[in-house]
């Protein structure tokens, strides 16, 4: 375990920054290497398989991963103030919910699976081989949950080697196990879904067994696992707002899921790829931006608030080293990256649009580099209104510029819609930092926790 707030800053910073990222890159490389396979070995129909329901999984998603950051603030401040005892009663306390909850979600979803397709509107062609997937996926979906959950914990920790460690082996087991169950037992989109369980399962047991091992280096191995209300009623304070701003954030893109479904299968198969490239830089400095949010909290916990702004000016330089080799890579590289997902020779709309994408309007990325990092930053300032009203404009002017511009421009409005919400929630968040409503006060945020 690391305390952040002690030694040089930028060492700091970018010692703990690297693996996040590497962790983060993996898993992203996670559904990458699905999509891909599922491409290569059952074409575009099954590359629009995987991804026809991918809004509405991540939007499920958003609901448990806002849980599970905002815990992880309140583990990282405990932390910082070294109250082990309460950090052990809360991560206990927080996985017998994220536990519950996770499978009533995913039983729900599977009951009324019928209703969802025909709200997302998934292509006749594709939508048997989509159910399969989407059906396997939940019936393991709550060890995926629990695996972000103890993610995050261990970032909040200061240990962010480790889910680097644990993405790198779910990414093994998936590249081999979708190897084998599509080519070698040719169990298709159902073979890749099953893999994907198995590998998250092998990583939750590294996870419980790292867990007990920090207990113990925290010399609270002997206190009781206990389930406390009041314990939990404490980090709902930093779990419910970054819920709410995940659930804000993922809205419009369920919105516009119907509507992508409806320009047709070669436009869900490509904005499946797009999302993926997009991903995959997202990715880096989502994860970068990571450290900021621990750096921040331990502060406040250890009581250093002089050293916020720092925290902030070093995570912007890192975030922006970090992710401009990689974007120029994807833009000169756009062809052959959009390419490897597709089978050899392939010649389509869904290329076309994803190509297009990558080199057109993946760019204007660093707009949201700007908009994560201040996201990041408000988390652990505890400043949830002003993270929730940056997320809530972002996400209206998506959904509306979409809207507008889907209907003259098809798939490419998407794009557009997309790159406008960018630019919106950036100047909104430079305003409103240097505005300082942040700042008003810290102390009297984190009193009683």
């Amino acid at each position: 375990m690391k305390d952040l707030t002690k030694g040089n800053i930028y060492k700091t910073f970018i010692l703990f920054a690297i693996p996040l990222v590497l962790s983060g890159i993996l898993t992203n490389a996670f559904g990458i290497v699905n999509s891909i396979i599922a491409g290569k070995f059952l074409g575009a129909d099954g590359i629009a398989a995987t991804g026809a329901t991918s809004e509405l999984v991540t939007f499920i998603s958003s609901v448990f991963w806002g849980y599970s950051t905002g815990v992880s603030v309140y583990t990282a401040v405990l932390f910082g103030s070294k109250n082990y005892e309460q950090l052990k009663t809360s991560l206990f306390s927080n996985t017998i919910i994220l536990t519950i909850a996770s499978i009533i979600v995913s039983l729900a979803v599977i009951f009324f699976r019928n209703p969802i397709f025909d709200f997302l509107k998934v292509d006749p062609s594709i939508r048997n081989e989509a159910m399969k997937y989407f059906v396997i996926i939940y019936f393991g979906n709550t060890i995926i949950i629990l695996n972000t959950f103890f993610n995050f914990t261990m970032n909040a920790l200061g240990l962010s080697e480790y889910p680097f460690r644990m993405s790198l082996i779910s990414t093994l087991l998936t590249i081999l196990g979708n190897i084998f169950s599509t080519a070698v037992l040719n169990f298709g989109v159902a073979g890749i879904a099953t893999t994907t369980i198995i590998a998250n399962s092998a990583v939750f047991i590294f996870y419980i067994r790292k867990l007990i091992r920090c207990f113990k280096d925290m010399q609270v191995d002997d206190y009781p696992f206990e389930f406390s209300i009041r314990t939990v009623g404490k980090s709902v304070s930093f779990s419910i707002p970054t819920t709410i701003q995940q659930v804000v954030m993922y809205t419009s893109s369920l919105l516009l899921s119907p509507i992508i479904n409806g320009i047709g299968s070669s436009a869900t198969a490509a904005y499946s790829v797009a999302t993926k490239v997009y991903n995959i830089n997202a990715s880096i400095y989502q994860n970068s931006s990571k450290t900021l949010t621990n750096y921040t909290a331990q502060c406040i916990g250890a009581g250093k608030h002089s050293n916020i702004k720092k925290g902030l000016r070093v995570g912007a330089l890192q975030g922006v080293v970090l992710i401009i080799p990689v974007l120029i890579i994807c833009v000169i590289f756009a062809d052959g990256i959009c390419k490897s997902f597709f089978p050899k020779d392939f010649i389509g709309e869904s290329l076309t649009f994803s190509v297009t994408f990558v080199k057109c309007f993946l760019p204007f990325i660093v707009l949201n580099l700007i908009n994560n990092l201040f996201h990041a930053f408000y988390r652990g300032t505890k400043s949830m209104g002003l993270l929730m009203i940056s997320t809530a404009l972002g996400s209206i002017v998506r959904l509306i510029a979409s809207l507008i511009f889907a209907k003259y421009y098809g798939i490419y409005g998407i794009y557009l819609g997309w790159v406008i919400s960018w630019a919106i929630e950036a100047l909104f968040s430079v305003i409103t930092y240097f505005m300082e409503i942040w700042k008003k006060p810290l102390k009297d945020k984190f009193e009683n926790i």
